[in-house]
């Protein structure tokens, strides 16, 4: 018996039912593929946004020292003339507070002695444009608080409803410190 002719409708029955046969064993492999290249995405998108709350939070503790530092050359907290301040470090509104405490950030910490290095902002360019950033609390000549938004590993949610500077609602990290004499 001769083969059918190349193009005949049995002959491509034929090679489709042979690729078949090709891909079905492979089926669970290609499925495996599928699923780890979208895990893989997941798990990418993940460490971007820890990477991102990890800068936060070091850039949050070196503001906090360079405003301990700061109360240690003018026996108050930024800004000296005011018992009580809040607002973004970010914003128009706040560049006199952003100045004092970038002032004493650069005298006391090496990382930043370099004029050229940027004062220590949000990594998240669309936490700045949503109203985001780093805020500032002074509550009194003793207390102040640090706010940022984490993405990857929110803590507890702090509400700015009591400041008087426009502010987003809530905040999900800070760091709280009071003043205590020895």
């Amino acid at each position: 018996m001769s083969s059918p002719p190349p193009n005949s409708p049995s002959s491509s029955k034929g090679s489709a039912l042979l690729k078949s046969h090709r891909i079905i064993p492979r089926l669970p492999l290609i499925i495996a593929f599928i699923y780890l290249l979208v895990g893989g995405i997941f798990l990418l998108n993940r460490a971007d946004a820890q990477a991102r709350d990890t800068i936060r939070k070091h850039h949050l503790q070196d503001i906090e020292d360079a405003i301990y530092f700061a109360r240690g050359l003018h026996g108050t907290y930024p800004p000296y003339d005011q018992p009580a301040w809040c607002g973004r470090l970010q914003d128009e509104s706040s560049a006199l507070v952003r100045q004092q405490i970038e002032s004493a950030l650069r005298e006391q910490n090496d990382k930043y002695a370099n004029p050229d290095k940027p004062f220590a902002i949000d990594p998240d360019p669309n936490q700045i444009a949503n109203g985001r950033g780093y805020f500032y609390w002074k509550r009194s000549p003793a207390s102040f608080e640090l706010f940022s938004q984490l993405e990857a590993d929110p803590q507890q949610i702090r509400d700015m409803s009591d400041c008087s500077n426009p502010a987003p609602d809530t905040y999900n990290y800070s760091l709280t410190s009071i003043w205590r004499e020895p």
